[in-house]
């Protein structure tokens, strides 16, 4: 599934800018990539039952290979070829997954029989399946329990992999809007007296009211006081001779400045007592964004400069897990920052002047924070003291000034962290960083690493 959706980000680089070099060698970068770990498996003897189709995978990915480099010499792109290297693509695509999945079987089957040597085999010639999240906890629980008296360092990669993700996943929860849950639904008279106090990001600017429907039960209403879309999530303890107008839990998005009714309660039985007892939670952003891949993003700094990656997709650091499509930009404090894609300014703060290496100075952090019209937020942190110049509700073009760089919040030195998020649809709480693609002077970045250096275009 990776490998699909970077293929089909890079079939719109190759007919969605045509202003642009024509790449085509790096959509088959996720599969030249596997083929170390490929070749390894080979060679296995608990994956000799299928030798042959790793083999055969191997020598058909040398000869589409082949074929991208020779697409991308051409001064004209031959059309009947670049069908076929498309073709072969999305069929090398299939039979990875297909790989994957003999791959996932055969490590449980290596751990339900506890094979120890293959195991060690299998683990040695690491597949993406050993790095998704549940087979990742098996297979270190698997090794914590089978190897007491000695390590293996792949495995111990994977265990401060996991260690990192879940530091990271911390990081963005206080970062970048921590979940409110298990709030009180408050009764319709008590709104007013609430919204008085209630502010920007605050526990109580979602608010979840309720009153009798005059037929025994109950209607819900939510008020969304932020500027920027929310998901809020409704559920039930218990309902006593209530029948919900829908399914529960119900998580729903809720336009920001708005107010709308989301749920009803009817009453079953006119003779019988009614109750309930219930929670609601709210997140800032949409879990039902649906991104608009096809979109370049601008470096979100000074036409024409030069910056580099400190730390990109999947870094060594805290770009993990549901962090991971993020990226570092090591630049000078009082940087001028620019949208790095049009919408409304949702977030802001620069009324920090502390930072450093520690994660006691999260709260600390600066930012801006813009909503795209997909649903999406673009999110610039790190900023200096009152570098935020952008203010919330301020309608922002791709270019415009936005703030300043500056060191604030949980760094370890002065940079830029950007991404683009929305909410996780798994968890329904936390924000979930996107890849984007992103426009420079080179040509479009699919996948900036550590170590890249960009002209802003």
């Amino acid at each position: 599934m990776r490998f699909g959706f970077l293929l089909l980000l890079g079939y719109g680089i190759v007919f969605g800018a045509s202003s642009s070099p024509l790449l085509f060698e790096p959509l088959a970068e996720p599969l030249q990539k596997s083929t170390v770990s490929i070749e390894k498996l080979s060679q296995a003897p608990v994956m000799e039952p299928n030798k042959n189709i790793l083999r055969n995978f191997l020598s058909r990915v040398d000869v589409t290979l082949s074929i991208g480099k020779e697409l991308g010499a051409a001064k004209e792109v031959d059309k009947e070829l670049l069908d076929v290297y498309l073709k072969e693509l999305r069929e090398l695509s299939r039979t990875k997954e297909a790989i994957d999945i003999l791959y996932r079987k055969s490590l449980n089957a290596a751990m339900d029989q506890s094979d120890k040597k293959s195991f060690e085999a299998l683990i040695s010639a690491p597949m993406d399946p050993l790095y998704h999240p549940r087979i990742r906890s098996e297979v270190i629980a698997f090794y914590r329990k089978n190897y007491p008296n000695h390590s293996i360092k792949s495995i111990e990669a994977l265990c401060d992999e996991q260690a990192l993700e879940q530091k990271s996943i911390q990081i963005a929860i206080e970062q970048e809007q921590a979940y409110e849950e298990h709030l009180r639904i408050l009764k319709r008279s008590e709104v007013s007296g609430v919204k008085k106090t209630a502010q920007i990001g605050s526990r109580n600017s979602v608010i979840l009211s309720s009153e009798s429907n005059g037929a025994g039960g109950y209607e819900f209403e939510v008020e969304n006081l932020n500027p920027y879309r929310v998901t809020l999530s409704i559920d039930f303890e218990s309902l006593s001779n209530l029948k919900p107008s829908a399914r529960l839990p119900l998580f729903i998005e809720v336009p920001g400045r708005s107010k709308k009714k989301v749920l009803e309660l009817s009453r079953l039985s006119s003779a019988a007592r009614v109750d309930y007892r219930s929670s609601y939670g709210w997140v800032r952003g949409s879990a039902f964004a649906v991104h608009q891949d096809d979109y370049l993003y601008k470096l979100p700094f000074y036409k024409g400069s030069n910056v580099n990656v400190s730390q990109g997709y999947h870094g060594d650091t805290s770009h993990k897990g549901l962090s991971a499509y993020a990226v570092d930009f090591p630049v000078p404090v009082g940087t001028p920052i620019y949208a790095a894609r049009e919408g409304t300014v949702v977030g802001a703060d620069g009324s920090s002047n502390y930072g450093g290496a520690s994660p006691e100075y999260r709260k600390y952090a600066n930012y801006v924070i813009i909503e795209h019209s997909d649903g999406t937020m673009g999110n610039y942190y790190h900023l200096k003291q009152g570098g935020a110049v952008a203010k919330i509700g301020q309608k922002v073009v791709k270019g415009d000034l936005i703030g300043y760089s500056g060191n604030t919040g949980y760094s370890s030195g002065p940079h830029l962290h950007f991404s683009v998020s929305k909410v996780d649809p798994i968890s329904m709480r936390r924000p979930m960083n996107l890849p984007i693609k992103m426009q420079t002077l080179q040509g479009i970045v699919l996948s900036p690493r550590k170590g890249d250096r960009y002209t802003v275009q």
